[in-house]
Formats: C-alpha cells, sequence, structure tokens
C-alpha cells in the first residue's frame, strides 16, 4: 500500500471532531438509546421531584437495555417481587407460593408421587393434606397433631430431613404459620377449618376410686423418728393423698406423715430396707407404698396400711434400689423399676412376680398406673414411655417425643390423658384413645423435674430453673411460686387442690395455697428425736 494513501487509525481518533471521517450508518443500539434518553432536556414544566411512572414503579429496575433487547436484571426483580407478593398477601402463607419451594428443596427427594417414602407425597397439595400410610400428617390449626410438624422440628422421630439438622428457623415459621393459618392451596384459597379436639382438656374434679365414708387417715401412729441427722439429704418422694387431708414425705430411713391443712406430723414409718425413694397413695387412699433399698445392693417395695400403720406387704428382689412404684387401683399389683432396665409387675395376692417387661433401654424413672387401672405407663432415662395393659403385660402404645430423660408421669382423673415431665424442659400431654400427643410447652427449659394432676385438670411442676408452676388444663401458666429454698424436685397438690406442696434438694418441703400463691408454711422432714413430747404439748 503506497504512503501517500496510508491513514493511521490513531490519529483519526484524535483528530477533532469536525475532521474526522463519517461513520457509516447503522442500527442504532439499545445503549445508545439509553444514554440518548438520559441525555435528552426535560421540559421545564416536567416536576422534577416526583416522577410519574405508568407501571407503579420505573422499568429500568427491572430491565437494561441490550442489543438483544430488554434484559432483566434478576437480583432486582427477585427482591422486588417478593416485597410485592408480601405485601399483597398480607403475610398469608400458602402452599404454592411458600411451602412447595421449601418441599422441593428438601423433602421432593423421599416424598414424590413417584418415590412416596411411608406411602407420604408432600409434591401436590393434595397429597400433602391426604397424609400418610398412618393418616393425615397436617391439622389445620394443631400443631401438637401435625406429625409434619414434629418431623421437621426434630420434636420425634422419624425426623427430617433425615440424617440433616432442622430447617432454618424463618422457614419453620413459614410451616407454623401455614398449619396455624388453616392450610392455605393460594392467595385465593379459602382456609380448612381447625378440628375439634377429640379429647376435652377441661375437667370437673373426678371422684373415680374415692371410698365410701371418710376417707382414711392415720390413727395413733407412732411420732418418734427412726433418726435425725445434721444435714438432710434431697427428698425425692412426695405425695399426697386422693381423698383425706394427708402428705406423705420420704425422709431418711423413714416416711413422714403431715395433716395437710395444719400442716401437723401424724406419723413416722420406719423403712429399714435402706433409703426410700419414692411414695405413692393407693387410688382409695387406704394404702401408702415406699420404694426404695440400699444403692448397688438390695431395692425393695413396702405397703403399709394408712389408718393403722401395720405393714401389710414387702415386695421385690432387685440387686440395686427400687427408684420407682405404683400400685394398681384395685391393689392387685405393684409395678416398679430401676437401675435394672426392667419394669417387674408383682402380684400383691401370692407375692409373686407376674410379669418382667424388658422395653426400657435405660433407667426406668417412672411408672404410674391409670386411675382406671386398665393402663400401665412407664418411662426411662432415655426419653422413651410405654404404655402397657397390667393383665397381659402387651405393649399398647409408643409415646415417642422427648428429647433426654422423662423425670415424672401423672394420669389425668378420667384416665383419657397422660402427662409426661423431662429434662428437655417440656411438659407433655397425651391422649390414650389413640396414644398421640396432645399437646406440648416448654415449662423449665433448663428441664422439668416433675408434673402433677390436680383433680380439676390443672398441673403443677418443677424444674432446674429454681420454680414451681402452676398450669391450666390447656398448658397456659396461671402463676409462679416464690420458692426460697433449693432446687425444687417433686411437686403435688393435697387433696382438695387447695395446696400446692414441694420438696427441694436441700430437703425441705415448703407449702403454698394454690389461689393467690401465698406461702403456707413448710413440713420438718427431719423432725428433732423428741417430736414425741413436742407433738403432746410437753
Amino acid at each position: 500500500m503506497p504512503a501517500a494513501n496510508y491513514t493511521n487509525p490513531k490519529a483519526e481518533i484524535r483528530r477533532p471532531k469536525e475532521g474526522r471521517s463519517p461513520k457509516p450508518e447503522v442500527a442504532t443500539p439499545w445503549r445508545s438509546m439509553r444514554r440518548s434518553w438520559a441525555l435528552a432536556p426535560m421540559p421545564l414544566d416536567c416536576p422534577r421531584k416526583r416522577r410519574v411512572y405508568p407501571f407503579g414503579f420505573r422499568v429500568s429496575a427491572f430491565f437494561r437495555p441490550s442489543a438483544f433487547g430488554l434484559r432483566i436484571c434478576p437480583l432486582r426483580a427477585f427482591a422486588s417481587s417478593l416485597l410485592i407478593i408480601s405485601a399483597s398477601a398480607q403475610d398469608k402463607i400458602t402452599y404454592q407460593d411458600h411451602i412447595l419451594p421449601l418441599v422441593e428443596a428438601n423433602c421432593s427427594r423421599c416424598h414424590n408421587a413417584d418415590k412416596k417414602k411411608a406411602d407420604l407425597d408432600l409434591t401436590s397439595y393434595q397429597a400433602a393434606l391426604k397424609g400418610s400410610g398412618s393418616g393425615p400428617v397436617v391439622v389445620s390449626g394443631n400443631l401438637d397433631a401435625s406429625k409434619l410438624w414434629k418431623a421437621i422440628t426434630h420434636a420425634e422421630d422419624p425426623t427430617m430431613p433425615p440424617n440433616r439438622p432442622k430447617l432454618a428457623d424463618k422457614e419453620l415459621e413459614l410451616f407454623r404459620k401455614w398449619i396455624l393459618g388453616g392450610l392455605l392451596e393460594n392467595a385465593g384459597g379459602k382456609a380448612i377449618a381447625a378440628a375439634a379436639p377429640t379429647v376435652d382438656l377441661t375437667l370437673k374434679a373426678d371422684t373415680a376410686g374415692k371410698p365410701d365414708g371418710p376417707p382414711p387417715m392415720p390413727q395413733n401412729l407412732p411420732l418418734e423418728p427412726v433418726v435425725h441427722t445434721a444435714r438432710m439429704n434431697a427428698i425425692t418422694g412426695l405425695a399426697a393423698s386422693p381423698w383425706a387431708p394427708l402428705v406423705a414425705v420420704a425422709g431418711q430411713k423413714q416416711v413422714l406423715l403431715f395433716q395437710a391443712d395444719t400442716l401437723a406430723p401424724l406419723g413416722i414409718l420406719p423403712f429399714t430396707e435402706g433409703q426410700p425413694v419414692d411414695v405413692k397413695f393407693s387410688r382409695s387412699g387406704q394404702v401408702l407404698l415406699a420404694s426404695g433399698g440400699r444403692g448397688a445392693q438390695s431395692g425393695r417395695v413396702v405397703l403399709w396400711d394408712v389408718v393403722t400403720g401395720k405393714r401389710m406387704l414387702t415386695l421385690g428382689d432387685d440387686y440395686d434400689t427400687v427408684l420407682v412404684a405404683d400400685i394398681r387401683p384395685d391393689q392387685s399389683q405393684v409395678a416398679l423399676g430401676g437401675p435394672s432396665r426392667l419394669v417387674k409387675l408383682w402380684s400383691t395376692k401370692t407375692g409373686q412376680l407376674q410379669h418382667k417387661i424388658k422395653k426400657h433401654t435405660d433407667w426406668v424413672t417412672a411408672v404410674a398406673f391409670s386411675p382406671n387401672g386398665q393402663m400401665l405407663a412407664t418411662a426411662d432415662r432415655n426419653g422413651g414411655i410405654s404404655v402397657w395393659d397390667p393383665d397381659s403385660a402387651q405393649e399398647l402404645f409408643t409415646l415417642a417425643g422427648h428429647k433426654a430423660a422423662v423425670t415424672a408421669l401423672s394420669w389425668r382423673g378420667d384416665s383419657k390423658l397422660l402427662a409426661s415431665s423431662s429434662e428437655d424442659g417440656t411438659v407433655k400431654l397425651w391422649e390414650l384413645q389413640e396414644g398421640r400427643q396432645m399437646k406440648s410447652w416448654t415449662a423449665h427449659s433448663p428441664g422439668t423435674l416433675c408434673v402433677s394432676f390436680a383433680h380439676d385438670g390443672q398441673l403443677v411442676t418443677c424444674g432446674r430453673d429454681l420454680a414451681v408452676t402452676l398450669w391450666n388444663a390447656n398448658g397456659g401458666k396461671v402463676r409462679g411460686f416464690e420458692i426460697s429454698g433449693d432446687l425444687p424436685i417433686r411437686a403435688t397438690f393435697s387433696c382438695d387442690d387447695k395446696r400446692v406442696f414441694a420438696s427441694d434438694f436441700a430437703g425441705r418441703v415448703a407449702v403454698w395455697t394454690t389461689n393467690d400463691g401465698r406461702r403456707a408454711g413448710e413440713l420438718d422432714a427431719n423432725p428433732p428425736l423428741h417430736l414425741l413430747a413436742r407433738a403432746k404439748g410437753l
């Protein structure tokens, strides 16, 4: 190419605009159009402080011009669409908009139309409502009855997603609102009416098992203590007669009886088998039972006649302390358990072992016959609860849900509800027609150590937060009782539900009035050796 005709491209660029070669005409690209829009002068009469957009928002927030047309800005579009959806839906949580995306991300691998693990498909609204092979997994307005909620919150096994941490709190909150909000399918859908509870949590005062005539009360029992010590041990055994103003306390090598109204001592029963750990009254109030023994040596259960203080029977052949025991309402059987992980059923008529149950995987920590005598509930240190037929020792229900040791079991008077407390902090109510959880709440977050039903369906609990608390039949907190002692271990109501008794780790037993929570006194569980003379006023 001749030098005279050569043109340096860089020199072309450096030339002034008026000296440059004209560019070929091409279609104006979108980027240039946008630039020209931005540089175009605005009319003088156009207000600059507020712009009115034809769609209610600035189009460029969602779209960016490109050579191929309008290009969507995904992050802006997603964020803005969420705001619009949430604002228009007014916090309505629906299956299509909120739950299905979570299902597809976390559950659809096992629970889809092609692979229905446990016969459960969650990838469609109708299938989710249908539930699994064992019944519905979501119940409108009822979290406690919704198996899906328990699974995704890891409240009970099997957990979802399996072998993975539970969903984030904000995702669980969507499920929670969806269930409580009526299981809406979409924004225009109609909420499903909440199912009525199958068991009424309220209860009139029960009288099942109440004997005719005056309730049994001790008559002329010995008052001289077996032992008096400089320091007290923790009181793990505390019980009130169901019909008489009578309270039993497991002391050191003895069981002490007190008048529930006056708090006066009524009798002392020696426990020569070692240390008593648990005490119970029979449903009739005529028999008092105490279990205990000597650690790693022997365990026994002793039964006394409440009126006379006479020993009626001694049962058990354990090689360790019997931690818990109960007597059947018809007084035909005694159930006991402890570190052996066995539940043993003994006949009071023959004194022979009838059944030995090997279900539990850890220490047996609670046993309780139902007031009608048709069921026996047992629990262990691993969080397991089982309900048995005491005649055949056949298991009726397995109640799964607690994540730590079960500390107490208590039946409601009509035998339809069982309350359980646990070191996981919760109290759970189980209905025993179908063997399912009716309600659960955190009573004492560091750990709940006891739960006990009143005749009217109220409950009292105590826990590791150093609190004793009264709850209504629906699990609502009524009041707390001021406690000045050590860690409370056991709590119960008096026979008329007018007083609450609680024992603690330091060996004291405090008393409050139920209606106002005022302190009413204290029981002396370590009386001096001259108690007899003091009781007679000498």
